[in-house]
C-alpha cells in the first residue's frame, strides 16, 4: 500500500491541491487526505506537506521523501515492465494513416515472425497528437511523416526521405509536364487530406508564403478516397510517392514529381529516451533501421 501512498504524495506535489489530485486519480478527496496521513504516520508522524497560498508544497522533510519517492516509483514501473514485456505483452504504435497502410504491413509481417505472441496496437492520429501521446506515455512508439523531428526527451530514427508527388488524371492539362512546382498548381483544383496532416499544412504554408492561390476543392481523410476522387477528375492530389502503387496508370492516373527545396519529409520512428526497451521493442526498432536509408 505504501507505493500507492507515495504515488498520491507525488501527485499532490504535481497538481498542488488535494481536489485536483483527487480528480486526476479518480479518487474521493478524502482518500487523498487519508493517503497522505498514512504516509506521514509511516515515517514517524512527520509533516510532509504544507500550504503555501492556494497550493500544497512539500516541507523540507517532504522534499527529501519526494526525491526518493520518484525513484522508488520509477524503479517499480521499470521492474514491472521488465517482467511483463518480454516475449509477450503489447506494443502500442501511434501513426498516420498513410504509413499505417503503405509502410507498416511489411514491418509487422517481419516482426510477427520473431514475436508472434506480442500484440501490436496501432493508433491512427495526427503527428501533433502522436507526439503528445508519446510524451505522456500513452504509446510506446510514434511513426510519423514530417520534417526532421528533434526533442531532448525523444529518440528519433529517420527511416527515409519521402518524395512528394502530384497525382492527376491522364487528361489533365498538367499531365504533359515532367516535374511540377507550386507555381504550376496555382488555382488548380486541389484534393487534399484533412487539417492536421503535416504535408498538407506545409504545402499550404509554402503557397501562402509565395502569394500563390491555393484552390482546395475537396478535403478527404483517406488516401484511397483521394485517389478515387482524382480518378473522377475532380482535381489533383498532393501525396507521398510511396502511397501510390506502381500500376497507377492502369487506373487512368499519372504521377508527376513535385519539386520544392523547402518541403522535406521523412518517415521517422520516435520513442522516449527514458523508455525501457524490451527485446520485442528492440526488434521493432531494429526493423526500422533496416528500412532506413
Amino acid at each position: 500500500m505504501e507505493l500507492l501512498y507515495l504515488k498520491t504524495f507525488c501527485e499532490v506535489i504535481k497538481w498542488g491541491t488535494y481536489t485536483r489530485t483527487a480528480l486526476e486519480l479518480d479518487y474521493a478527496q478524502s482518500s487523498v487526505t487519508n493517503h497522505i496521513q498514512k504516509l506521514e504516520e509511516s515515517y514517524g508522524n512527520v509533516k510532509l506537506l504544507q500550504r503555501r497560498g492556494n497550493v500544497m508544497v512539500p516541507t523540507d522533510t517532504g522534499e527529501v521523501l519526494y526525491d526518493y519517492a520518484k525513484k522508488i516509483l520509477s524503479l517499480h514501473q521499470e521492474a514491472k515492465d521488465k517482467i511483463i514485456k518480454q516475449d509477450t505483452g503489447i506494443i502500442t504504435v501511434g501513426t498516420v494513416e498513410t504509413l499505417a497502410i503503405y509502410y507498416l504491413p511489411e514491418i509487422l509481417e517481419e516482426f510477427k515472425k520473431s514475436y508472434p505472441e506480442v500484440r501490436v496496437r496501432i493508433i491512427l492520429d495526427t503527428e501533433t497528437n502522436i507526439i503528445h501521446r508519446l510524451k505522456f506515455k500513452e504509446i510506446d512508439f510514434g511513426l510519423i511523416l514530417d520534417v526532421p523531428y528533434s526533442s531532448k526527451d525523444i529518440n528519433t530514427i529517420p527511416i527515409k526521405k519521402e518524395n512528394m508527388i502530384i497525382l492527376m488524371d491522364l487528361d489533365h492539362p498538367l499531365s504533359n509536364k515532367s516535374i511540377l512546382t507550386i507555381q504550376d498548381i496555382e488555382n488548380k483544383k486541389l484534393i487534399l487530406t484533412e487539417e492536421g496532416c503535416t504535408y498538407r499544412a506545409l504545402l499550404i504554408n509554402e503557397m501562402n508564403k509565395h502569394f500563390i492561390t491555393c484552390n482546395i476543392s475537396l478535403e478527404l481523410s483517406s488516401v484511397e478516397t483521394i485517389k478515387k476522387a482524382v480518378e473522377h477528375c475532380w482535381g489533383i492530389a498532393f501525396l507521398p510517392h510511396f502511397s501510390v502503387e506502381n500500376n497507377i496508370v492502369d487506373r487512368g492516373l499519372k504521377v508527376i514529381p513535385f519539386i520544392n527545396p523547402n518541403i522535406n519529409f521523412y518517415s521517422q520512428l520516435i520513442y522516449r529516451k527514458d523508455k525501457w526497451i524490451s527485446k520485442a521493442s528492440q526488434k521493432f526498432i531494429d526493423l526500422q533501421k533496416v528500412h532506413s536509408n
